[in-house]
């Protein structure tokens, strides 16, 4: 991981995302996905509303729509905790449902609880009314990537 003070080009991206002054990419714009609202090293966070047009399940948010936020919210945990030069992809993606998530305020953190020169693991939570919906990890694999982030 990068110290948590340095300045990153991953971290200066995550700065102008939150901060209006960064575009989204073009797939976030594409599938709606919402924008995180704070970060740190290791961790991203997002407060943001699930609309009604994302059931499947009447009053259920499409648990495919969610498993795309883990790996969005993934690859920006990991954007806030990597080394310029570095890249990853994502491995493995598991969720696990303990509540269904349903239109509405909705709260995301994603933290990146493993990190070697090689391979990561991110957490990610998805809460409702104050409670835990969901919980999934993902697995990133990382490489020397000329400076530029997958």
């Amino acid at each position: 991981m990068a110290p948590n003070d340095t300045d990153t080009q991953g971290r200066r991206m995550l700065t102008g995302l939150i901060d209006g002054t960064g575009a989204n990419p073009p797939c976030a714009e594409l599938l709606n996905l919402p924008r995180a609202t704070s970060w740190s090293p290791g961790l991203i966070t997002s407060a943001t509303v699930f609309p009604e047009e994302l059931t499947l399940t009447p009053g259920v948010v499409f648990g495919g729509w969610i498993a795309c936020l883990v790996d969005h919210f993934a690859g920006l945990a990991m954007l806030s905790a990597l080394p310029d030069g570095t890249g990853f992809l994502t491995a493995a993606l598991a969720v696990d449902y303990r509540a269904p998530l349903v239109p509405g305020p909705a709260d995301i953190e994603a933290e990146v609880t493993r990190c070697s020169t090689r391979h990561a693991m991110v957490e990610i939570r998805f809460s409702q009314s104050g409670r835990l919906a969901a919980v999934a990890t993902v697995e990133q694999i990382i490489s020397r990537a000329g400076g530029q982030h997958a």
